[in-house]
């Protein structure tokens, strides 16, 4: 009863859904910017290879950024539009989520990885469009909008990154492969799965707290 009372006496902070609307953007600026880089990636010159990179890299910094500020503001506020531990969640999960991006994204380098299969396009097309819907998530957060339809396209996604991870592999595997080139796309193609687990978990979490706020 006395937390209804405070919550009545001091307005709930709205920044934390800016930061985390702003925080989903840069995921969807990632996504976008992997889709490009693996897309067009066997006509790239040297030097337009690394400025893609160093563009994915800047991205993942600004996400790093944004994540500091929701934690810095986390002990700073004393009433929150949600519990802090789920704020804190959501924030680290998205950082997760771009900071395997970026990584993977950095080893196309290391490895010398200059073309890649198509799976790993579809990878990224699953990979921006899980993003997107994130970003509608986090704004229906704010308004308390029914999650449910958003939550089941994130978890259908997820199916399909599931699917797509398992046929990729069979297909490293099947012996068309230089065992270089199996040692490299099994990292990438589970750096990928993980992204994609990574965005579907917000999902999952964010209809916990539907039902916790409910």
């Amino acid at each position: 009863m006395r937390l209804r009372f405070l919550d009545i006496l001091l307005p709930r902070e709205i920044k934390f859904f800016t930061y985390l609307n702003a925080q989903a953007d840069v995921l969807i600026e990632g996504a976008l910017l992997f889709k490009e880089f693996v897309s067009k990636l066997d006509g790239l010159s040297d030097d337009e290879f690394r400025k893609r990179l160093a563009t994915i890299k800047e991205c993942e910094e600004r996400g790093d950024d944004i994540e500091g500020n929701i934690i810095t503001e986390l002990h700073r506020t004393f009433i929150t539009p949600l519990d802090r531990e789920d704020i804190h969640s959501m924030t680290v999960n998205i950082d997760r989520s771009l900071d395997i991006l970026n990584s993977i994204s950095q080893k196309f380098e290391v490895y010398g990885i200059r073309k890649v299969p198509k799976n790993v396009i579809n990878f990224a097309d699953i990979i921006l469009t899980l993003a997107e819907e994130a970003r509608r998530l986090m704004g229906m957060l704010e308004t308390k909008e029914d999650l449910l339809p958003i939550v089941r396209k994130m978890h259908e996604l997820e199916n399909r990154g599931d699917y797509l991870f398992h046929i990729s592999m069979a297909e490293l595997f099947s012996g068309g492969a230089s065992p270089v080139d199996v040692i490299k796309f099994k990292e990438v193609y589970e750096h990928l799965e993980n992204i994609v687990d990574s965005i579907d978990y917000l999902g999952k979490f964010a209809r916990g707290i539907m039902v916790k706020n409910g």
